[in-house]
């Protein structure tokens, strides 16, 4: 009897011993490391955004806040090349840094800031030439605030394409230290500058001098990642178009999942009601949101994989993990407690939103799956998900089109479209595609394996 005991006590034993050496192999490696370092950049940065919004909105007035706002989303909007532009780079530096090519490194860095900054300066010429105009269109009283926007466009179209080159180098520690830095400044510059009466133009100001401080750190982190010499980039213009034409494709279907819905909902439901809508879109969006780290790891860790030839079912597996970790935490809490969800992010008005928020939640959250495998694929050099994807947006579309009686019929076109196209997504999944069958962005130098 007491052997029976012993040894059940010994296989108990040996069990929990298996686990602790699983879970610390799973926390010392790469993915969770970088994940944490990405993860609390990311929220770090998100958060003194809204504390400078918080801040800047009583500071500047109701009136200049608007003009604020007003020009920051038109930044946003003519900045949205530069999302694509950054993906494509980080596709290509995770290639070049996954077979030591370091001086292709190099060039492309040098390429691109020299395409980022004759974009920004285009951009603050025609700013400047047309801000009187710009003004009196967007009913500003002061077109000077209109330059000094456009001002801002010369650094931001750059930095963000120079910033991929170090999430695709996986140099995530210098990534955090950049977006950090820029997010501090903001916060000192912007705010303290329209404290000292500066108005709009140095609220302005403040964006300026801090992605400034912000960029030129980030040139520092990147030429680490220089070899002594550069070498020849020879485009492969035909394979570059694919795969620019498949980022492009893939990020417009997938912003389109996310907020197609709300201009529909807004012509088809009454004025309040649509206001509760979008109350339950930004509450379900918070999942994408705290989630949206995980593609930033797998594309360029996917990408090297593939380009040593090595099978990069591990880093889809941890990204699906870790994925469906913070979302079903998030799905938690929005079960449990959705009425103080809606509570802390709009307020008391707002509650009617609360019913809603967890089926919404579950429609984001398989997005942000889909989000996580469209990202795999890209780094793979597959984009069989592109027509699935634009198939889903009309399918989203017309659904709410023709199914709209209530908000409910709405989330369910919603979630359904959504799980269709994670489904659609996840068939074909390449768990193994060595980079002599994915082919060489450029012509190698001699170090890549696609050279022989």
């Amino acid at each position: 009897m007491l052997e029976r005991i012993e040894s059940r006590n010994v296989r108990y034993a040996w069990r929990v011993i298996q686990r602790k050496v699983r879970l610390r192999r799973r926390l010392r490696s790469d993915f969770v490391r970088d994940g944490a370092i990405v993860f609390g950049a990311t929220m770090f940065a998100n958060v003194l955004n809204f504390v400078i919004h918080f801040a800047l909105s009583r500071e500047l007035g109701v009136v200049n806040y608007g003009v604020f706002g007003t020009l920051l989303s038109a930044l946003t909007i003519f900045g949205t090349p530069v999302a694509f532009i950054t993906l494509v780079v980080v596709r290509f530096v995770a290639e070049f840094h996954a077979v030591g090519d370091r001086a292709k490194i190099r060039v492309l860095s040098n390429r691109i800031l020299i395409f980022g900054a004759s974009l920004g300066c285009a951009g603050v010429v025609l700013g400047v030439a047309f801000q009187r105009p710009i003004a009196h269109y967007l009913h500003f009283s002061d077109s000077r605030v209109v330059a000094m926007a456009a001002l801002t466009m010369a650094i931001a179209f750059a930095l963000p394409a120079i910033r991929g080159v170090l999430q695709g180098a996986q140099d995530f520690t210098r990534l955090a230290v950049s977006t950090s830095i820029e997010a501090v400044l903001k916060i000192g510059l912007a705010v303290g500058f329209v404290i000292a009466g500066w108005g709009v133009s140095g609220a302005f100001l403040g964006y300026v001098l801090a992605s400034a401080v912000s960029f030129a750190y980030t040139m520092f982190a990147v030429r680490r990642h220089f070899s002594p010499e550069p070498a020849r980039l020879m485009i492969d213009l035909r394979r570059l178009m694919q795969t620019t034409g498949g980022i492009v494709a893939g990020t417009i279907a997938v912003t389109l999942l996310t907020s197609i819905d709300l201009p529909l909902v807004k012509h088809f439901f009454g004025a309040s009601t649509a206001g509760i809508y979008v109350a339950v879109t930004v509450c379900g969006k918070m999942l994408l949101f705290v989630g949206g780290f995980v593609p930033t790891l797998v594309l360029p860790k996917a990408t090297a994989q593939a380009a040593k030839g090595e099978s990069a079912a591990s880093v889809l597996r941890q990204g699906i993990g870790v994925a469906l970790l913070f979302g079903v935490a998030g799905l938690a809490f929005f079960f449990l407690l959705p009425g103080l969800v809606v509570r802390i992010t709009y307020g008391a008005a707002y509650i009617a939103a609360a019913k809603y928020i967890f089926a919404y939640g579950v429609a984001m959250s398989l997005l942000g799956l889909t989000n996580v495998i469209v990202m795999y694929k890209i780094g793979l050099h597959k984009f069989d998900f592109v027509l699935p994807l634009i198939a889903a947006v009309v399918a989203e579309a017309g659904g709410i089109y023709l199914f709209h009686t209530t908000l409910w019929t709405v989330i369910a076109v919603v979630g359904a479209v959504n799980a269709a196209a994670l489904l659609v997504c996840c068939l074909r999944i390449p768990l193994h595609l060595p980079s002599h069958i994915m082919g060489a962005p450029v012509q190698p130098t001699g170090s890549s394996p696609a050279s022989r």
